[in-house]
């Protein structure tokens, strides 16, 4: 009987303790602050949809009022299904919620779920790329935790830590956000500014041109015959024209064919303003003037006297004008270039063309003394020889250009070959007014004679070195100044001094007395292609502009 008892205080007591814990329900739980939330090792959960929870007799009864530090129960359960694998089985949680929930740390990798085994893509691991490589192919993550796709062809890149997309085109170099060490390349190509395609100089010339020679054109003294003792040379005999600069410009434009400046097309033109060498003398400063010749016909020394005491007297002139200029067009071509020069090379077509002439003008009053025909009669005799030579040929150089700083250094090396088409005319005049007003032309002067008078043409083969150097400022980023010094070489041209005949055949000057008359010495005059080599050079100030 006691042992009865026994038992039936055990089960009672068995009851007693089981009988409030099956009927348990979300409101019998004890609640807890946000602080004392479940800690990392909590599996993450993301409320599907709230259910609404029948209140309780207490709620019912009286509503819950807010008291300031205390937490109140929520009057929600959701009931959140979990996805298990078939070996795994769970039941359904009931969680109270007082905060908005917050992603738990993950569980360790032995521990994790198959991400495919999740019902939600959130619950599943993100895979970051390893540092040091590049991202293909996959998934970046910014530094918001933004997932970006990795670039293709014909999209616009995101650059990870910028907010906005960014234009391929205008590419600045590699990305610089939080995980910029993870890019070996530029996410898009590096941007060049645009390089200027036109430029074009002008620049000021001050050069000097190789002198002409000439034979003795005007004496004084003793007859004015050379050879005399008493003879002096008053103009001639020697170089002229080689003493005074020529002033001229200089003009180049080129335009770049590609934004590499690789390959431009360019034209050149110079010009030297025209400078003439001039003599002038009269019978009151030198009382005998003669214009001295050989005599071919005896091959003796002769000359004409322009002023003779008792005979005539008069003045002679003597202008000699030369003028320059020439036009080019090169292709130039960049060979190799570095941080401090550029290095290109020029093919193309030159053109040179020389222009001068020599002219002798006498004018002569003859006395009442002086012999028939110059018996008070008013002369002029003009003798003119006019060379021209034009050049054409194909260039070739190579052009240095070295920069420090602002400052820089250009070297110019060039040379032309082809053919000088070489002109000569020669023309000759003799004319007498009498004292009645009657006037007599002659053909032939002096020294231009009708065995040379005439329009005559030659070819000869020509070599055109030319060597030019600048030292240059740059004064503004498309403004650059210089100052150079250009050195050009002319082969083969011909000249009016070198072109004249001083061997005369005196039966063909007009009015000239002979007593008694020689024989004629055929071919005297004759026209003289006599070549020589020229050159130019001086130095010059410009301006260099961009565009």
């Amino acid at each position: 009987m006691r042992i009865m008892k026994k038992d039936l205080w055990i089960g009672s007591l068995v009851l007693v303790v089981l009988a409030p814990v099956s009927p348990l329900r979300a409101a019998d739980l004890k609640w807890q602050a946000v602080g004392d939330a479940p800690g990392g090792e909590a599996a993450a959960a993301i409320l599907e949809a709230p259910v609404a929870l029948q209140a309780s007799a207490a709620t019912a009864a009286s509503p819950l009022m807010p008291l300031p530090g205390t937490i109140q129960p929520v009057s929600y359960e959701t009931a959140i299904p979990v996805v298990e694998p078939p070996s795994r089985k769970s039941t359904p949680e009931i969680i109270a919620v007082s905060a908005p929930l917050t992603a738990a740390a993950p569980p360790p990798a032995d521990e994790q779920e198959d991400p495919g085994e999740t019902l939600f893509a959130a619950d599943r691991p993100f895979r970051t790329a390893r540092p040091g490589r590049a991202f293909t192919n996959g998934i970046q993550r910014t530094s918001a935790g933004v997932a970006i796709s990795s670039v293709g062809a014909g999209e616009v890149p995101m650059v990870s830590g910028w907010e906005a997309p960014v234009d391929a085109s205008w590419g600045g170099g590699m990305p610089t956000g939080p995980f910029a060490d993870a890019v070996e390349e530029p996410a898009f190509p590096q941007f060049t500014p645009r390089r200027p395609r036109f430029y074009a100089s002008a620049e000021y010339l001050m050069w000097w041109i190789q002198g002409q020679s000439t034979p003795v054109l005007a004496t004084t003294g003793d007859q004015g015959i050379l050879g005399n003792s008493g003879t002096q040379t008053l103009f001639g005999g020697n170089q002229i024209g080689g003493n005074s600069p020529f002033s001229g410009g200089m003009f180049t434009a080129g335009y770049w064919l590609d934004c590499e400046q690789k390959t431009a097309v360019e034209v050149t033109g110079f010009f030297l303003g025209s400078r003439s060498t001039n003599f002038t003398t009269n019978s009151s400063l030198n009382p005998v003037i003669g214009r001295p010749f050989l005599e071919a016909n005896n091959g003796q020394e002769f000359a004409q006297l322009t002023s003779s005491p008792g005979v005539s007297t008069g003045t002679i002139s003597i202008q000699a004008p030369t003028n320059l200029w020439g036009l080019g067009g090169n292709m130039r071509c960049l060979v190799c270039c570095g941080c401090n020069y550029r290095l290109s090379v020029l093919a193309g077509f030159r053109n040179i063309n020389l222009d001068e002439s020599l002219s002798i003008t006498e004018n002569v009053q003859g006395l009442p003394t002086a012999p028939q025909p110059f018996t008070n009669q008013m002369i002029t005799v003009n003798d003119s020889f006019a060379t021209q030579n034009h050049f054409y040929g194909g260039n070739l150089g190579a052009n240095l250009r070295y920069y420090w700083g602002r400052w820089s250094v250009d070297v110019l090396a060039q040379v032309a070959l082809g053919d000088n088409v070489q002109i000569l005319d020669i023309n000759g005049s003799q004319r007498f007014v009498s004292p009645a007003g009657m006037v007599q032309n002659f053909t032939g002067g002096l020294l231009a004679l009708p065995g040379n008078i005439g329009h005559f043409t030659n070819n000869a083969f020509s070599v055109v070195p030319w060597i030019g150097l600048n030292l240059g400022y740059q004064i503004l980023p498309n403004l650059r100044g210089f100052v150079g010094y250009n050195f050009l070489y002319w082969s083969n041209v011909i000249r009016p001094g070198t072109s004249i005949d001083r061997s005369l055949d005196v039966t063909q000057i007009p009015n000239f007395p002979l007593s008694p008359e020689p024989a004629p010495a055929p071919g005297n005059p004759a026209p003289v292609f006599h070549e020589v080599g020229l050159w130019a050079q001086g130095i010059s100030f410009g301006f260099e502009y961009l565009y």
